[in-house]
């Protein structure tokens, strides 16, 4: 090839670099404040700061019944283990057709009801000058949700901590949960890449993933995933295409380091934890559900039937738990972890 070709050829390769070293700064992916993360493409953070699971316009005349409705239906068919606040928050178990069982908590959010999250030790998280996920004062701070519920850090003058529950991720190669974290309106860590359940000053459950202005109009805050139940429609890893009643696995392209790790937890009977949000007349409500023996499919189409939009689930296997009362709904033996969704009752 001749010196003038091989110089028209390098000045190609160049401009193609260029346009597609343009594009890709015009998509405008959020930040990811892990360094444990090793993202994938992920779908922008639309211009309003927030992807949010809303209620979308559902197809069968059964999914039509609004969400509320759905849920009456959904916990008559199950135990009622206590009722309180004239149901504005309740405990009820519940085996499946398929195998295993659910624990799960209903809280109508509001005056009486509110969502607190709580770190053990009372420990502030935070992220370093690297983005790795840390607590502030650099030490390691774990407990399991019994010990969290009863401890001094857990008390709110004039309210009762009726439920928590384990939320989030922990592991070896993490010194803390690595999501997005807000508790009372003050925003600690920010991970755009990685859905969250927030719970705005108004109390309206929302599910979705937030950037750092989005997270702004949360009061609480709590990363986690992968969303299981987006618009209603079930999480399935067998899908490469969305169909009218289920959407392919990580719907929201959240940037799971273990994304297969984390489909052998769904595709099997691991204990599962997730959360859930529906709507009620005038506002939401939230359920906190730990399974035992489920699979992933059969637990987001549980969740789907209570009449939740969307669902999020969070860390599994041996640290599932929840409590009520401040005593352990499942007989096993938790790992600590970092920090639980606590239910609070004002009297």
């Amino acid at each position: 090839m001749s010196p003038r070709l091989m110089l028209n050829a390098a000045l190609l390769l160049v401009l193609v670099a260029a346009i597609y070293l343009a594009v890709q700064l015009a998509q405008g992916r959020p930040a990811i404040s892990s360094r444990w993360l090793n993202p994938p493409t992920l779908a922008p953070v639309a211009a309003v700061h927030a992807l949010v699971g809303k209620s979308s316009p559902l197809i069968s005349q059964a999914r039509a019944v609004p969400s509320h409705e759905r849920l009456d239906t959904f916990n008559r068919a199950s135990t009622l283990q206590e009722r309180v606040a004239d149901g504005q928050l309740e405990l009820y178990r519940r085996p499946l057709a398929g195998g295993g069982e659910l624990a799960y908590v209903v809280a109508r959010l509001g005056a009486q009801v509110q969502i607190e999250l709580i770190n053990a030790d009372g420990a502030t998280p935070g992220s370093d000058e690297t983005g790795n996920t840390i607590w502030l004062d650099r030490q390691q701070h774990l407990a399991t949700v019994a010990e969290m519920v009863g401890a001094p850090y857990a008390a709110r003058a004039g309210r009762e901590l009726l439920a928590a529950m384990a939320f989030g991720f922990h592991g070896d190669v993490r010194t803390s949960d690595e999501g997005s974290v807000v508790i009372n309106g003050v925003v600690y860590r920010v991970n755009a890449g990685r859905a969250a359940l927030c719970i705005t000053p108004a109390q309206q459950a929302q599910i979705g993933r937030f950037d750092a202005e989005g997270l702004k109009g949360c009061q609480q805050a709590v990363g986690g995933g992968p969303v299981i139940l987006w618009h209603g429609k079930i999480a399935d890893p067998a899908l490469t295409a969305a169909t009218d009643e289920a959407v392919p696995f990580n719907p929201l392209g959240e940037d799971f380091a273990q994304l297969d790790w984390r489909i052998k937890i769904y595709h099997g009977t691991y204990p599962k934890t997730a959360v859930c949000v529906g709507d009620l007349p005038g506002g939401s409500f939230l359920v906190l559900v730990t399974s035992n023996g489920v699979v992933g499919v059969e637990l987001a189409r549980a969740l789907r039937a209570m009449g939740c939009t969307s669902a999020l689930g969070g860390d599994d296997d041996t640290s599932t738990q929840a409590t009520w009362r401040g005593q352990s709904l499942w007989p096993n033996q938790p790992r600590a972890v970092p920090d639980a969704i606590g239910v609070y009752l004002s009297h």
